[in-house]
């Protein structure tokens, strides 16, 4: 009976956890180049088999009757697809078509890759993120002495000056993953790349003046939250009942009178 309520509040916090999945997912709906969270739960017969496969210390194999309590989150996937992109007409805003990435550095010289384009100039001329990363480019930290007069290449080259006087002074780093699930996702929208798998980008396009906006399907995230909620409910209802039965198998079975 206890193994029911075990069984019963695991898939109560399952869809606790697909619910706070959703609330992030819709608040980044407005972030430039999120990639939305994708939660992926294990059924029964799915965890019975991983406890059958998963050894324990010194290579032994672990009860299969422990730790075996329903459902469970195995996996959180995000989707990198192509966000749809937003005409800004800022010079210093910059989308990515494909499956590429802009390298930013942190004051400490830690390097990440993002899909945000929005990025702007201090006053020292460095093209920053939103953040304060400096944007790299082939030849470091990318610095526009006129932020108001450059022209973006699709191939990331910054060109400076018009016509015949146009001359080159840098070229964006964009990198493309193979396999982006090995990347790591840290905070803001930032990934790392502890694999080294990036390479430089052949495929991936830049656009100037425009912004990647997120992933996110807003009608999809309010679908996704109908089951939960029901499953939610109904794994409720089911304590109250487990409760009342285990209250009277304490109480009043066996009871002597």
């Amino acid at each position: 009976m206890l193994r029911g309520l075990y069984i019963t509040m695991n898939s109560l916090n399952v869809q606790q956890a697909k619910l706070n999945n959703v609330t992030n997912n819709l608040s980044n709906l407005s972030t430039t180049g999120y990639k939305k969270n994708n939660m992926v739960d294990s059924q029964f017969a799915e965890s019975l088999q991983l406890a059958l496969e998963n050894h324990g210390p010194g290579g032994k194999r672990q009860p299969i009757g422990k730790g075996i309590l329903g459902n469970m989150i195995t996996q959180v996937h995000i989707d990198y697809g192509q966000g749809p992109l937003t005409e800004t007409g800022k010079l210093t805003d910059m989308a990515l078509e494909g499956n590429g990435y802009f390298v930013v550095e942190d004051e400490n010289g830690e390097q990440f890759l993002t899909r945000d384009g929005s990025f702007h100039v201090n006053e020292e001329g460095a093209l920053l993120t939103g953040d304060g990363f400096r944007v790299l480019g082939e030849g470091g930290p990318i610095i526009l002495e006129k932020p108001e007069d450059f022209t973006l290449k699709e191939d990331g080259t910054i060109m400076v000056g018009q016509g015949t006087e146009a001359e080159e002074i840098d070229k964006l780093q964009i990198v493309e993953v193979s396999e982006p699930a090995l990347l790591k996702k840290t905070d803001g929208n930032y990934f790392q790349d502890p694999e080294g798998v990036a390479e430089a980008a052949v495929s991936t396009t830049v656009t100037q003046g425009w912004l990647e906006k997120s992933n996110v399907d807003p009608v999809q995230e309010m679908i996704n939250i109908i089951p939960v909620a029901r499953i939610y409910e109904s794994s409720q209802k089911l304590i109250q009942i487990q409760d009342e039965l285990l209250d009277k198998a304490i109480n009043q079975v066996g009871r002597v009178k």
